[in-house]
């Protein structure tokens, strides 16, 4: 199995139902703290934990079962072979592989484009406002020609802008208004929107990102109205009414995107209906438990993360081969009848006899001897290594590493030799996870 690919696999589907389970989780603690935008950035979070490198390092300390099986190591006799259909299968998933990775890169290009392309249609549409005099806020205001709902824009230096119809509007309506927009800016929801909207671009292939970004507009908008009305000590009747006036102005009109808007495209009639409700009635934006709820779903999903890490994280940057020089004798799972048509467990690799050996990766010698495995073997040294994944090295004329020692990735296990059971000098090297044969050319460019 070409683990390569693999692992990317479930780490996508393990993030995707880890997502789908918190947004779900999310919209039940929203219905009794519907104005808490923190719930989603939790949430948004909370989703990415199990696929953290956290207890990657976990280590099998022990000498697997299948190496301890009489027989079950096969010698393979030395001679070239040729290149099989497994490595033609490995071709076509690093074509596959790299094809997924070009099409993420192209669709997330495409979508930042599309941001930037509607940032700029933004500002080509301001060079047409007009500056707009008031004196609630020292933020510039300008007004739009048409009709739309107001918005802030801008990153360090935003602005409100206006939509046409704000001047016919009477003076408690346009200060309640301008005081909506201020507290967007003084909590920076227009930068919280801007990052939501790069987050949607970039981890397109993942629906629930933009069902989180929908809640969280959805609880920051109430949140934007409670501390309006609290803090510009605003009357809730009319301060309501005034939003049923801006969205009956901006009905069938543009929303746009990652702006702070009074009347939010991305909020639904039922949105609508219970912010209404919320203005004149607000629930409680205290969460008496949240703290301990989120606190367990994080320890519950950092154990996944502990016990699903070395099965999704292969972590194979730092891997290199065994030896410098070599040429190929026996693929892994080659099949003859001088082996009685048995699977061959490793590969072999053809070297000068005295050719250092090296360990692919660093980690823990378990095995450094000639007694522990079978006499097929000769002297053999078995590296623990991160994530589940053990190397050995069969055939050793010397080894130079003791049982218990760390060894970094390129240090030397030993000498290339022919003890054991062979035909002719060269290395045997097995790879193996979670206890089980793989094949090294999952792993390792052993070309």
């Amino acid at each position: 199995m070409d683990w390569t690919l693999v692992s990317p696999v479930m780490v996508l589907a393990l993030w995707l139902f880890t997502s789908y389970l918190l947004l779900n989780v999310g919209n039940l603690i929203a219905r009794r703290y519907p104005s808490s935008p923190t719930i989603w950035w939790a949430v948004l979070a909370l989703s990415a934990l199990p696929i953290l490198p956290i207890g990657s390092s976990s280590e099998l300390v022990h000498i697997p079962k299948v190496l301890l099986e009489f027989g079950s190591y096969i010698e393979q006799k030395q001679h070239q072979v040729p290149r099989t259909s497994e490595q033609s299968t490995l071709f076509l998933a690093d074509v596959l592989l790299y094809g997924v990775i070009a099409l993420y890169l192209a669709v997330a290009v495409y979508r930042l484009y599309t941001l930037f392309a509607s940032w700029q249609n933004i500002n080509r549409l301001l060079s047409t406002s007009e500056p707009f005099k008031q004196s609630v806020t020292s933020v510039p205001c300008v007004q739009l020609p048409i009709n739309c709902s107001p918005f802030v824009f801008g990153i360090a230096n935003c602005k409100i802008v206006l939509p046409n119809y704000f001047s016919n509007l009477d003076s408690e309506q346009q200060y309640s208004l301008l005081c909506h927009e201020v507290t967007h800016i003084r909590s920076k929801d227009h930068l919280a929107l801007i990052a939501w909207s790069l987050l949607g671009c970039i981890f397109w292939f993942n629906p629930f990102i933009k069902r989180m970004e929908k809640c969280f507009v959805h609880a920051l908008e109430l949140r934007c109205d409670q501390f309006t009305v609290t803090h510009f000590e605003l009357n809730k009747k009319h301060y309501a009414a005034t939003l049923v006036t801006a969205l009956k102005h901006s009905v069938n009109t543009h929303s746009f995107a990652s702006a702070a808007n009074f009347s939010s495209g991305a909020l639904s009639l039922a949105d609508y209906k219970l912010r209404l409700q919320e203005i004149i009635e607000p629930k409680s934006n205290k969460p008496a438990y949240l703290i301990i709820l989120l606190s367990l779903i994080t320890a519950l999903l950092g154990f996944v993360n502990l016990k699903a890490a070395p099965a999704i994280h292969v972590n194979t940057s730092h891997w290199h081969n065994p030896l410098d020089t070599f040429w190929v004798s026996s693929h892994y799972g080659h099949i003859s009848e001088f082996r009685n048509s048995k699977a061959h467990g490793g590969i072999d690799l053809v070297a000068p006899v005295g050719a250092p050996v090296m360990a692919v990766s660093s980690g823990t010698v378990v095995i450094a001897d000639a007694t522990t495995l079978s006499s097929r073997y000769g002297n053999v040294v078995l590296v623990q290594h991160e994530n589940g994944y053990q190397s050995l090295y069969a055939h050793l004329d010397t080894i130079v590493v003791e049982p218990g020692t760390r060894i970094k990735g390129g240090g030397k296990v030993g000498t290339l030799g022919a003890t054991g059971r062979v035909t002719g000098p060269h290395l045997h090297f097995e790879l193996l996870y979670q206890e089980q044969r793989i094949n090294p050319l999952a792993i390792l460019a052993l070309e």
